[in-house]
């Protein structure tokens, strides 16, 4: 009788776990198709120094949105219409390895931002803002520097500074995200039915994710959202960490007014991350928020307002004239 009762429920939860599986795949295969829709909207600049793939959006002072790691055009896009007003045109670009831009043989943050510097060339754009987003930081940081004519302001959001200490072993969470990178279809199940796992993964403790508004989730299921296909910015997210163990960023050439934006409960890049960023550039200024995670989204209106301020203290708002 108990064996019975034991293979009919297995029987029921095979069933289940099939029927589970097709619709959610048919589900899956529909966003994914959505995604390579979004996808198709970027153009690729062949350049000495490799391939870059970017995207151009909206009308106004021009930004140059560098995306943090699990990026790409898309993503800086969305991050610029969410942290940005709508006077703005925001340059995007998928950084090393991301998208449809390959990882070079010389690939370096320096021989990076010398990429961005000729596709500013291309764009004929003489002045730009610098925004550095996670692990667009070093990049952002080292383009600045290397280029301090092009540069009117700097801005960092919960940016990457540096390498992490010499000998420290990854966290375990850490392991979990990239295994997860490495499957479209699992990074889907996750962003779909498991939103405060995979944001906990990525830097937004779950008791932030527990206080969103409405407004605060639907920008995190965005987020989530505008990741997809998550296998081809895999290679990227590697290759950051990489450059960052046999590159030095450089900020003493760095002139630009910077403010730098950072959450102390960020569990992804620490703050002391934006603690050295201060450091190394003197003449920025440093906010700190209390919480707010990884990605500010419970403090957007905040970085907002913070952002404009900063800008038009600096004369970089839009209608400034050099």
């Amino acid at each position: 009788m108990v064996k019975k009762f034991l293979l009919t429920a297995i029987i029921i939860l095979l069933c289940v776990s099939l029927l589970f599986f097709g619709f959610s795949y048919l589900s899956f295969s529909h966003d994914m198709g959505v995604a390579k829709e979004r996808l198709s909207t970027s153009e690729i600049l062949k350049t000495p120094h490799g391939d870059i793939e970017y995207a151009v959006q909206g009308e106004g002072t021009p930004v140059l949105l560098l995306h943090g790691a699990g990026g790409g055009f898309d993503f800086g896009l969305w991050t610029g219409r969410v942290f940005f007003k709508t006077n703005y045109t925001i340059i995007s670009v998928s950084r090393y390895g991301y998208l449809r831009s390959p990882i070079p043989d010389d690939a370096s943050i320096q021989n990076q931002a010398a990429l961005y510097n000729v596709l500013l060339d291309h764009l004929n754009i003489t002045k730009v803002i610098v925004v550095g987003a996670s692990a667009g930081g070093p990049s952002a940081i080292q383009f600045a520097n290397d280029y301090p004519g092009k540069c009117s302001a700097l801005v960092l959001i919960s940016a990457v500074s540096g390498p992490e200490p010499q000998g420290s072993k990854e966290p375990v969470y850490i392991t979990v995200l990239h295994l997860i990178q490495q499957s479209d279809y699992a990074y889907w199940l996750f962003s779909r039915f498991a939103q405060s796992t995979i944001l906990d993964l990525m830097g937004i403790p779950k008791d932030v994710y527990t206080s969103f508004t409405p407004e605060q989730k639907q920008y995190a299921q965005e987020m989530l959202d505008v990741m997809h296909p998550m296998t081809p910015r895999y290679e990227g997210t590697m290759n950051d960490a990489e450059m960052l163990l046999v590159d030095t960023i450089s900020a003493g050439n760095l002139s630009a007014p910077t403010l730098i934006i950072h959450a102390k409960d960020d569990a992804l890049v620490n703050y002391t991350h934006a603690l050295h960023s201060h450091e190394m550039i003197k003449q920025s200024e440093l906010v700190l928020f209390d919480t707010g995670g990884h990605a500010m989204l419970s403090q957007v209106d905040h970085v907002r307002e913070t952002t404009g301020q900063f800008l038009n203290m600096s004369g970089k708002e839009p209608g400034f004239e050099e």
